[in-house]
């Protein structure tokens, strides 16, 4: 079972990528996190206010999808395979 409150984590492999994706999560309150040089996470901070998961979840699937990209979001013990 997924928190409401759980940390939203979306793993991309560049900085550009994660920027971009960021970058469309305008209005969430995002942070960047490297963990390696070919290693990112976007992660957002859930607002205890609204269920912010399936917000994410399809801005992160278009995110993917236009960038070609494929990537895995993880919310709590929940993970979902993103394809470009």
């Amino acid at each position: 079972m997924t928190s409401a409150l759980a940390t939203i984590r979306i793993e991309a492999e560049t900085r550009w990528d994660a920027v971009d994706l960021a970058r469309r999560l305008v209005g969430h309150h995002t942070y960047l996190v490297q963990l390696g040089n070919r290693r990112w996470n976007v992660c957002v901070r859930p607002d205890d206010a609204r269920d912010e998961l399936p917000v994410v979840r399809a801005a992160a699937e278009r995110w993917a999808h236009d960038r070609h990209v494929e990537a895995t979001l993880h919310c709590g013990d929940e993970t979902i395979e993103l394809h470009a």
